[in-house]
């Protein structure tokens, strides 16, 4: 884990001398901007060829004042402080942070998220160079107490505006491996010579690694529960005629509806009873399987599967197949999700830019999380008490254990099952824990809450 001292900004210098506040932001850009020019002189009609050079202010003042803004929480003056493209790189994450708005909202976070009482102090700045500044500090709690591990050093470069432009901070190691470093250097190097450009760890995302891994697991998947004759029951293409009735009849009786109309008397088409632990499982399944769909509509990711002016229609029957076939087209789906995006740069060294962010989710997903909800409700209770007939519940545990035990259908959308509530957790992966983790009903809760809120106080930086 790392400390949370990285994400802070200094405040003060261990010299008393240094302390004195800083002048107003105003009298800053006065700085920037120069004097003015003078009135011509009195009484002789002359004009002043030029005016004076600019008075520009010096890195260390612009610095010092950022980290002194930062620990007051005053990110007015941290705005005004960057420039409109900065690009800051906190070294514990992959990559940097580009342009004005991102670094504000992640420095906004972040002091929202730790203590008011943490504070960097600045123990040696640089001074002379007023492009590029570079600063040694460390980080104290309460009264002058120093954070463990909280030693770091950061380097910035700076505009013609007086503006920083880059910056990247470097914290501590809380890991101290000494002479082993060097050791492991040593064994890696002609290994990394070997690779070239190759082993920066930044082109790996220009492979498909993930999709790669995902693909691995369908074909894994496809020959296990399709194909094996290690999983119980049949393979696919062995599936015995009255199994394959079975799951006709269950279709006919979807989400319930056909059974209710038998009930009232209404046959359009004839409902024809299966054992209920099926039915339930057949439901349930598909109530799930009904609530992938707005995700998909919503996923920015999902792009790579419209296409150019294909509109929705290749999402609607990637869902359909999910619906009709489960696993055997959705994992596919992520497969295809997880590529990177192509490079569209010149440079031989771009990384693929990366993935368009999530729309909202459609104004009408409150409607399939109820319906989703109410079916698994409702298969839960069919399973344990519908169709008297077919014994009471220790039956009904029987059944489905020696069901599971033999019928290849039956055991498929049990595995389907478990396979959901893992791709539940990457669907809804901003989502609150309590939505993303609980298994169908936070999938469900969530679609009805409507998808995710927008944090207010994030838009509000």
């Amino acid at each position: 884990m790392r400390h949370p001292q990285h994400h802070f900004i200094p405040t003060r210098f261990d010299n008393p001398a240094q302390t004195k506040a800083s002048s107003p932001l105003g009298s800053l850009w006065e700085r920037l901007r120069g004097p003015a020019s003078p009135a011509p002189a009195s009484g002789s009609g002359a004009q002043q060829d030029r005016a004076p050079a600019k008075a520009r202010v010096s890195g260390k003042e612009v610095i010092t004042r950022y980290y002194d803004a930062y620990n007051a929480g005053d990110l007015d003056t941290i705005a005004a402080l960057l420039a409109p493209d900065v690009s800051y790189h906190d070294m514990i994450y992959e990559d940097p942070f580009e342009g004005r708005e991102a670094v504000i909202k992640y420095l906004g976070k972040i002091r929202r998220t730790v203590p008011d009482d943490l504070k960097f102090v600045i123990e040696d700045v640089t001074d002379g160079d007023s492009r590029a500044v570079g600063i040694a500090w460390h980080v104290e709690c309460g009264d002058g107490v120093v954070f463990p591990f909280s030693r770091g050093a950061s380097f910035y470069t700076l505009n013609d505006q007086g503006q920083i432009q880059t910056a990247r901070d470097l914290v501590e190691s809380s890991m101290k491996p000494g002479g082993s470093t060097l050791k492991l250097l040593g064994a890696l190097t002609p290994l990394i010579r070997r690779l070239g450009p190759n082993a920066d760890p930044s082109n790996l995302r220009r492979l498909p690694l993930a999709a790669a891994a995902v693909w691995a697991f369908y074909a894994g998947y496809t020959a296990y529960i399709m194909l094996s004759t290690a999983a119980p029951g049949s393979p696919a293409i062995n599936t015995p005629p009255e199994v394959l009735m079975e799951v006709f009849h269950e279709s006919l009786n979807f989400f319930y509806i056909n059974i209710g109309l038998a009930a009232a008397g209404l046959s359009p088409v004839p409902s024809i009873a299966e054992p209920p632990v099926s039915e339930a499982l057949f439901n349930f399944v598909n109530a799930w399987s009904l609530m992938a769909l707005p995700y998909m509509l919503a996923d920015g990711a999902s792009n790579k599967i419209r296409g150019e002016g294909k509109g929705d229609g290749p999402l609607l029957a990637w869902w359909t197949g999910i619906m009709f076939l489960t696993n055997v087209f959705y994992i596919p789906y992520l497969a295809i999700r997880a590529a990177p995006e192509p490079i569209t740069s010149d440079k031989p060294n771009a990384l693929p830019p990366p993935p368009p962010p999530n729309a909202p989710l459609p104004s009408w997903a409150p409607y399939f999380g109820a319906t989703s909800l109410a079916v698994g409700l409702f298969s839960i209770a069919w399973a344990a008490v519908g169709r008297p007939e077919y014994g009471d519940l220790a039956e009904r545990m029987a059944y489905f254990t020696e069901t599971f035990n033999s019928n290849r259908v039956f055991y498929a959308f049990v595995v389907d099952s478990g396979l959901y509530a893992v791709w539940q957790t990457q669907l809804l992966k901003d989502a609150p824990a309590a939505y993303r983790f609980v298994p169908f009903f936070g999938q469900a809760a969530h679609l009805i809450a409507g998808g995710p809120k927008r944090d207010e106080e994030d838009e509000g930086l």
